[in-house]
Parts: structure tokens; C-alpha cells; sequence
């Protein structure tokens, strides 16, 4: 093992990279085990894949055809997202919404509620990885 793959583990585990990335996993899990007909089709695009042969490495190629794979991704992030909100500031003055805001305001951003608003997203409570 190499020094710096030591030292990015460390800083992972140091800047909670590993906790959001667990999370992350056990809502996919959670949804799969929800979904048996999405666990059907993700098995399916695996099996397509691999074939028969489990202990090859990953390549980027096969990353590329995991297409269903990254929508499950993508759905069980959209539904319960590993950071909720996020802080971002200006760096000059914007106008939104017809209101002028100075240099170096906070504004709060919630995705929490942003990816669940029925306005954007058809039954946004459900797991529906076709979404995408």
C-alpha cells in the first residue's frame, strides 16, 4: 500500500467523505430491497456485463454501460440527498427575483426540499429510477 493511498483514507475519513459515501450505499441498499422489480432490471444490466465471470476487474468501459446502475445512483441521491443543504456566497451583486444583493451575501440552499418539489418531479416521494 502506498503512502498516498493511506493518506487519502485518512483524509476521507477525517473530512467524513467515508460517512457520506456509506450513506449513500445504505439507501441504495434500502431502495432495492423497496423495489424488487428495479433490483430485477439492476441484475440484469450486471449479468449483461459480467456474464459469467465475477472476478474480473471493473473497467471504465463497463462503468460506462452501468446506465441503469448510475440512474439508481442518481434516484437515491435525488430522494435523500447525503447533504441536505449547502452554504454558498457571492462574489459581486446579483439580482434574483427583482431583489439587488450586495457582495458577499450568505444564501442557504436546501436540496432537500429543491429535489423533492412536485413542481420539478412527477410523484417526487417515490423511488423511480426510469427518471433518469
Amino acid at each position: 500500500v502506498k503512502n498516498e493511498e493511506i493518506s487519502g483514507n485518512l483524509m476521507d475519513a477525517f473530512i467524513a467523505g467515508t460517512d457520506t459515501t456509506a450513506n449513500l450505499f445504505c439507501f441504495i441498499v434500502y431502495y432495492l430491497a423497496h423495489s424488487p422489480e428495479v433490483l430485477v432490471r439492476f441484475r440484469q444490466e450486471i449479468d449483461s456485463i459480467f456474464q459469467d465471470d465475477r472476478t474480473r476487474k471493473i473497467t471504465l468501459k463497463d462503468l460506462d454501460n452501468l446506465k441503469y446502475c448510475e440512474s439508481i445512483i442518481k434516484e437515491a441521491f435525488r430522494i435523500k440527498p447525503v447533504f441536505p443543504s449547502n452554504l454558498r456566497l457571492n462574489s459581486e451583486e446579483d439580482e434574483i427575483c427583482g431583489y439587488i444583493w450586495p457582495a458577499n451575501t450568505v444564501f442557504g440552499l436546501f436540496y432537500g426540499a429543491i429535489l423533492k418539489r412536485p413542481e420539478a418531479w412527477n410523484e417526487p416521494l417515490k423511488f423511480n429510477p426510469d427518471r433518469f
